[in-house]
């Protein structure tokens, strides 16, 4: 069951501009598969058509339009994502199917999701023994 909510984007959608609200605002956006390479890529417009991006690659894990800094752009995430963390990039082959488009709107300290969180010494306050602890405070000319 996936956690997060996701854009339903398939085979049959690429090439084709669908309507898209994001953060509030409509967009018009398009995926489109290059079958040579086997990536994927997206184009946004706003909702007077005027082009925002076009051919983004998208790349696993990351926000789409992350490079983008003006108000014309969403703000919310969009992030091709395998939530069973599997894959290691999107092609046409697990896009749809593994990998979504989803709406990664996780709270930045991760709250919510059942994820491992690992015992720091600086968190416990135990020794792990793992012979790394540092003594910021001792003399350097011992």
């Amino acid at each position: 069951m996936a956690l997060l909510d996701t854009l339903d984007v398939g085979e049959d959608d690429y090439g084709n501009p669908f309507d898209v609200v994001l953060g509030g605002r409509a967009y018009r956006m398009e995926i489109d598969l290059n079958k040579f390479a086997n990536f994927l890529t997206a184009s946004l417009w706003d909702a007077e058509g005027n082009a925002l991006v076009n051919g983004e690659k998208l790349v696993i894990n990351q926000r789409l339009f992350a490079s983008l800094n003006s108000n014309d752009y969403p703000i919310e995430d969009l992030v091709p994502m395998d939530e069973s963390g599997q894959e290691t990039e999107v092609n046409g082959d697990n896009f749809g199917d593994t990998v979504k488009l989803t709406f990664d709107d996780r709270p930045a300290n991760g709250a919510g999701f059942d994820t491992p969180v690992a015992e720091t010494n600086e968190t416990s306050n135990t020794d792990t023994d793992d012979d790394t602890d540092i003594d910021l405070e001792s003399d350097s000319d011992e």
